[in-house]
């Protein structure tokens, strides 16, 4: 069962988001008018407009809360301790990623690293139970390039940044994944990510309006 956020009917905080939809002007979600009784976050595709999307629910789970983002053209992504574990109407999907085991807290994650095992269900073409071998390490210093933030601010340099690999037993991988750990809404709690779905379509993922800091 799902937690419903927010007091006001969802569809009417969608119907506010249709100038920032995935067709939307970067300036536009600069300047949007936001309900404060919703959460929002920010979908970025290098190479693209950006978006909005607002959270929907939090559906409950013994391995961390997944909250249910949606755009105001229909496309959900699903997040757990900000990663991407579900999407629909992406142009590339992941519909359940499945991790053995849990990846650990980012506020326990060992300086040397830490591996564990993903699966993920893909769409087009419906692959199923792809399995990959993930490792996850601190990343000491100021983040790459490969990392930059669409909209950066003060307070960004404060967070701790991990680096995420994947290889699948195929021999192929996606380009890594970067997190920020830092605070939003006064909850430590992943401020910026960068995920990528295939070999060529990457996400940045942040909470819109930016408020993050040092964990």
């Amino acid at each position: 069962m799902g937690c419903a956020v927010g007091t006001a009917p969802l569809s009417d905080a969608l119907s506010a988001l249709a100038a920032q939809a995935f067709d939307a002007s970067n300036t536009s979600i600069v300047g949007a008018k936001l309900n404060p009784a919703y959460r929002y976050l920010r979908v970025d595709v290098p190479g693209r407009a950006s978006a909005l999307l607002v959270l929907g629910y939090i559906d409950k789970h013994p391995l961390g809360e997944i909250e249910v983002w949606y755009s105001a053209t229909g496309e959900v992504i699903k997040i757990q301790n900000g990663r991407i574990v579900g999407s629909s109407g992406l142009e590339h999907d992941w519909r359940i990623v499945r991790y053995a085991p849990a990846p650990p807290p980012w506020s326990a994650v060992p300086a040397q690293g830490i591996s564990y095992e993903r699966q993920h269900d893909e769409m087009p073409g419906y692959r199923y139970a792809i399995s990959e071998t993930v490792t996850l390490q601190p990343w000491t210093g100021l983040p790459p390039a490969a990392a930059q933030m669409p909209s950066a601010n003060a307070t960004a340099a404060g967070a701790a940044w991990f680096r995420e690999e994947a290889h699948s037993s195929s021999g192929a991988s996606l380009p890594p994944a970067w997190f920020a750990w830092g605070v939003q809404q006064g909850q430590p709690a992943v401020v910026y990510s960068k995920q990528c779905l295939t070999n060529t379509f990457c996400l940045q993922l942040q909470p819109w309006p930016p408020t993050e800091s040092a964990p």
